[in-house]
C-alpha cells in the first residue's frame, strides 16, 4: 500500500509541477518596454478603451516554458519510477503504469514555439517507430531514447527554458 502511495505521490507531484510551470509561461521578452510614444497624458489614457485580449483559459499553452515544464514533469516521473523500482518501493506493475503515463505525455507534446518543433517531431517519430509493447514498460531505457531526451533538453535550453527532474528520494 505504501508503494502505491509513493507512485501516486510521484505522479501527482509531477503533474502539479507541470501545471505550475505551465502557468509561469510568460518570458521576459514579452514584457513591454517603455517608449516615447507610450508616454501619453493621463487624459488620453482615460479616454482610450482598455484593450483586453480574449484568451481562452482552456486553450493549451504551447510556449517553450510550458512545454519544457511538461518535459520536466515527465522526466520527474521517469526518474522516480526507475528509482522506486530499483529500491523495491514500486512493483513492476506500478513502474509500468508510470512509464505508460510518461509515454502518453510525450505522445501529446505540441508547441507553438518553433525552436522546439524539430525536437518534438523527433520524439514523436521515435515513439511512432517504437510502439509500446503489449506487456512491459511502454518506453525502453535505451541510448536512442536518451538521445531523444537530450535533444528535447537542448531545444528547451535554446528556447530559454530548462528541463529539471526532481528526485523524491536520494541526495
Amino acid at each position: 500500500m505504501a508503494s502505491l502511495r509513493l507512485a501516486l505521490t510521484v505522479v501527482a507531484g509531477a503533474l502539479l509541477a507541470s501545471l505550475a510551470l505551465s502557468s509561469c509561461s510568460a518570458d521576459a521578452s514579452s514584457t513591454p518596454t517603455p517608449t516615447s510614444s507610450s508616454a501619453r497624458s493621463a487624459d488620453a489614457a482615460v479616454d482610450a478603451p482598455a484593450a483586453s485580449p480574449t484568451v481562452d483559459p482552456m486553450e493549451e499553452d504551447g510556449s517553450a516554458a510550458a512545454v519544457c515544464g511538461q518535459i520536466s514533469a515527465l522526466s520527474t516521473i521517469a526518474l522516480n519510477a526507475s528509482d522506486g523500482r530499483s529500491r523495491g518501493a514500486l512493483t513492476d506493475a506500478q513502474y509500468e503504469a508510470l512509464i505508460a503515463a510518461e509515454r502518453f505525455g510525450y505522445e501529446h507534446l505540441s508547441s507553438s514555439d518553433e525552436r522546439l518543433d524539430n525536437a518534438i517531431d523527433y520524439a514523436l517519430e521515435y515513439l511512432d517507430a517504437h510502439p509500446a509493447p503489449a506487456s512491459g514498460p511502454a518506453l525502453e531505457d535505451s541510448p536512442e531514447w536518451e538521445l531523444v531526451g537530450r535533444t528535447l533538453n537542448t531545444a528547451c535550453q535554446q528556447a530559454g527554458s530548462n528541463v529539471v527532474a526532481t528526485a523524491q528520494s536520494g541526495g
